[in-house]
């Protein structure tokens, strides 16, 4: 069994500070510097990416509460109008924070006539190792426990033992970071390293989701809303790479690297 401790809320005054939200800071201060860093390189004047990231983080908190609320609330607890507003209480998820943050994110793009995908490819893998930095944050407060498990790697959470399933998912995120960085290094066209952390994520959440203790729902083909989004999200991202490459007419050799 791994030692496991979840880290209490702490109350300062009128504070309350969790280690989740400890966590959301030190990742969007670490996506945004990388972000920073990645655009100097193109070229890219540091204010622009500044205000997106603004778009991104205000798209990406409607959006995350949003898909929240229509999608996980929990069944045994009513759901009144302001309820939804209440994020400091909990309750946001990954991607329709993901979705949010691409929709700001277009918007600020097209109001300023940038380039897309450009800006996507920029955002990847800041996106990615933020991502890591936040899931730690779930690890420490308890959230996302998994399914009860036997196995010697387990975690004693909520009076049994589960499987890590936040750990599961940051090391998946570790390997896509890893891949992600070597596959920047072939700069086909714009678009194809966001696309491919896509395809990279959308199996491993599509493979990680059977490791929660949410239920999958039978209604929906034993499968959870997010894994039916991933499942678009993974054709999407295979048809733009697939239609690009025939556009340009080059070779896709993944492992040369």
């Amino acid at each position: 069994m791994i030692p496991y401790k979840i880290f209490p809320m702490y109350i300062l005054g009128p504070l309350h500070i969790s280690m989740y939200g400890v966590m959301f800071a030190i990742a969007f201060s670490i996506a945004t510097f990388l972000a920073v860093q990645e655009a100097r390189k193109r070229g890219i004047g540091k204010e622009i990416v500044y205000d997106l990231v603004v778009y991104l983080l205000v798209g990406g908190i409607i959006g995350a509460r949003i898909f929240y609320v229509l999608f996980y609330w929990p069944e045994n607890i009513p759901l009144h109008f302001f309820d939804t507003f209440k994020i400091w209480q909990g309750g946001l998820a990954y991607f329709g924070g993901f979705l949010g943050a691409l929709v700001a994110g277009y918007v600020y793009i097209q109001k300023h006539k940038l380039n897309f995908w450009l800006y996507a490819d920029i955002c990847t893998i800041p996106l990615v190792i933020g991502h890591m930095f936040g899931r730690l944050g779930g690890y420490f407060t308890g959230l996302h426990p998994g399914r009860v498990t036997d196995m010697p790697w387990s975690i004693y959470l909520q009076g049994e033992f589960r499987h890590p399933v936040v750990l599961y998912e940051i090391i998946g995120l570790i390997i896509i970071a890893v891949l992600l960085i070597h596959l920047k290094k072939l700069k086909y066209f714009h678009g194809f390293l966001f696309s491919s952390y896509v395809v990279l994520y959308a199996i491993q959440r599509i493979i990680l989701d059977f490791f929660r203790i949410e239920s999958t729902d039978p209604r929906h083909w034993s499968l959870t809303p997010t894994q039916h989004l991933v499942i678009l999200l993974f054709v999407l991202a295979v048809w733009f790479i697939g239609w690009n490459v025939r556009k340009t007419k080059i070779q896709v050799y993944f492992f040369n690297v």
